[in-house]
């Protein structure tokens, strides 16, 4: 009886230390996304600044082809896909880490492929400043491009 008792009680150790590692590793993880979105946020933020207040000009380079547009506006149509690259890229690493749902990553990865696959804008994706885990998934996608 007395060997009973202490394998319960050994096992209820193990059980519960092993719980308070999982609980642990999830901390972990959730603390290292919230640092991610953090700096994604910062980023954004400061990509934004320059079309604070000019919403022709947003509207202009959402409405016109790329090749139509001034040089200025094409400038600021980049920051507007680079801030799109930057959402996208955190949202991959947020699926990643197992804090988007199959049903949310699903909207998120074809908003992915339909950026990808706008020819007229590929050259501002700058890949020395994208994850490589993210640049690898990009180039899985079909490529009209090539």
């Amino acid at each position: 009886m007395d060997r009973v008792v202490n394998i319960i009680g050994v096992a209820s150790v193990v059980g519960s230390l092993i719980f308070v590692g999982l609980e642990l590793r999830q901390s972990h993880q959730i603390a290292l996304a919230g640092q991610i979105q953090a700096r994604t946020e910062q980023s954004l933020a400061m990509r934004l600044t320059y079309l604070e207040g000019q919403w022709e000009l947003g509207h202009k380079i959402n409405t016109t082809p790329y090749e139509e547009l001034g040089d200025a506006e094409k400038w600021a149509s980049e920051q507007m896909v680079g801030w799109r690259t930057s959402m996208q890229q955190n949202n991959y690493y947020q699926y990643r880490a197992g804090l988007l749902d199959e049903e949310q990553w699903l909207v998120i990865s074809e908003r992915i492929k339909v950026q990808w696959e706008n020819c007229t804008i590929r050259h501002t994706y700058n890949f020395s400043q994208l994850e490589p885990s993210y640049v690898g998934f990009l180039e899985s996608l079909d490529d009209p491009c090539v």
